[in-house]
């Protein structure tokens, strides 16, 4: 009896630690589980500055946190899509994404209003050439990653690898695969890097 008491008392702190976990974001791959995991380039990685290591890490947690929050992020339907009309941008959830994704607390500002005059523009462009058919122009791939198999990329998380980091005054460069190659921008502002832009080079 003793031991069965234990046996369910161990399975309850396990479940209620993973339920933890998943509220707060990091499911299964914590951004301290990812960096763990993460190959450097050993060139780029040596000597790396304190500041370097804090963008790499506003990288990974960022990374991170999108891998647990893209499936309800892209739930938000961008685009009103009713048969036999023609296509329109949802600017109202359109507002709705883009505060999901700054609850993040890792985008700046002028990154996230980036995405809201595409938004802007997508709709201009949709009534100045109607379409009603097909995968709507420009929302066909993933916003934030940029390209159409985000799913696979972050399967292959824990294969991260770290590129080079150059830091300019209150500016870093963060380049690193997933599949694909990229660069985050970053802005330092109140003494935290933020991103401020994401490109994703292999799609240039």
């Amino acid at each position: 009896m003793k031991s069965l008491l234990i046996a369910l008392t161990w399975a309850a702190l396990t479940c209620a630690a993973l339920t933890w976990a998943s509220l707060n974001g990091f499911g299964l791959n914590s951004p301290t589980e990812v960096m763990a995991n993460t190959k450097f380039d050993a060139v780029t990685n040596r000597d790396v500055s304190p500041d370097a290591q804090q963008a790499r890490q506003t990288v990974v947690r960022f990374l991170t946190w999108y891998k647990n929050h893209m499936h309800e992020a892209n739930q938000i339907s961008l685009v009103n899509q009713a048969a036999g009309k023609p296509y329109s941008v949802n600017l109202k959830n359109g507002e709705r994404y883009l505060r999901y994704l700054k609850s993040s607390q890792l985008l700046t500002d002028a990154y996230l209003n980036q995405w809201r005059t595409f938004f802007k523009e997508r709709q201009a462009g949709f009534r100045q050439s109607p379409q009603s058919e097909g995968p709507p122009t420009g929302f066909d791939y993933d916003l934030v990653m940029l390209n159409q198999d985000v799913d696979m990329q972050f399967a292959a998380l824990k294969s991260l690898k770290m590129g080079k980091v150059v830091i300019s005054n209150n500016k870093a460069t963060v380049g690193f695969t997933l599949l694909n190659t990229y660069e985050f921008r970053l802005v330092r502002q109140n003494g935290r890097w933020l991103i401020n832009e994401i490109l994703n080079q292999s799609q240039e």
